[in-house]
């Protein structure tokens, strides 16, 4: 998956967007990307250039220098995967959720819609950067979608260490009947993670990058405790997969999912 050369940041302008500006910031400095704001206003509203230049200008000062103004009305959601398309941006940052405002769509059924209906990936930020990411984490339910996301963490962030974590679970019942059953189980879950590393095809010094790890138990469980370890700085998740991890990144959890991470969240999409 190819790194972006455009991104697309939805922001209100407000100083307290600072967070996703200066991810957005970061990271084209990075990957020598090009940076295009996005505001969006109600479809009835008239919004006077000269001041949202000037709040931009207040707020987030030279780092400001160098960024493209796109200004749109309507749904925000909506507006946001257009002009995404539109500009053929390669990634989408948008910032967590606030309260009464703009950004209250970010979360919720605003990120399911982008999820459905965007091409590029989805970065949530929610954390104050300092720095790119160095240590990621990717859930993989060993399905296409998960091993596009896991390139497109590779591709992105060539510096950062990878822990590919699947999370499977040994009902109650299962315990019940035979000691045998979970150790079987386990070996099931082995063969399977170490079968789809081979299909990764992984070249020599990805594959260095990238450590695989089992965890028994609840998907979501799983990820919140590793997450609140504080040993990651992103959450990396493939938004299509198989059995219960589509329900966990896609529709009605996906606001779930984005609310609990303590730590900023990268959405992305296989192409149909």
């Amino acid at each position: 998956m190819p790194v972006p050369t455009k991104i697309l940041l939805a922001t209100d302008l407000t100083a307290r967007a600072d967070r996703p500006f200066a991810r957005a910031k970061l990271l084209a400095d990075f990957w020598n990307a090009d940076r295009t704001l996005l505001y969006v206003d109600s479809p009835k509203a008239e919004v006077d250039i000269a001041k949202v230049e000037s709040l931009l200008l207040r707020n987030y000062g030279a780092d400001a220098e160098g960024c493209n103004l796109a200004i749109n009305y309507g749904k925000p959601p909506e507006v946001i995967a257009d002009t995404a398309s539109q500009l053929g941006s390669g990634l989408i940052i948008v910032g967590a959720a606030r309260h009464n405002d703009i950004s209250d769509y970010f979360l919720g059924t605003a990120v399911d819609h982008l999820v459905h209906h965007a091409a590029a990936p989805i970065l949530i930020v929610k954390e104050r950067p300092l720095e790119n990411y160095h240590r990621i984490l990717v859930a993989t339910d060993f399905s296409d979608s998960s091993a596009h996301a896991l390139h497109a963490a590779l591709a992105f962030f060539p510096d950062a260490k990878i822990e590919l974590v699947h999370a499977y679970h040994v009902a109650y019942e299962a315990w019940l009947k035979s000691d045998g059953v979970a150790t079987e189980m386990l070996s099931d879950a082995e063969q399977e993670l170490a079968d789809f590393m081979t299909s990764l095809d992984l070249s020599e010094s990805d594959a260095a990058r990238v450590s695989p790890r089992l965890v028994e138990g609840n998907l979501h469980q799983s990820i919140y405790k590793m997450l609140a370890s504080g040993d990651f700085d992103l959450l990396v998740l493939g938004t299509h997969g198989r059995g219960g991890f589509v329900m966990a990144t896609i529709g009605s959890r996906a606001s779930e999912m984005m609310g609990w991470s303590p730590v900023d969240v990268l959405m992305v999409r296989k192409p149909a």
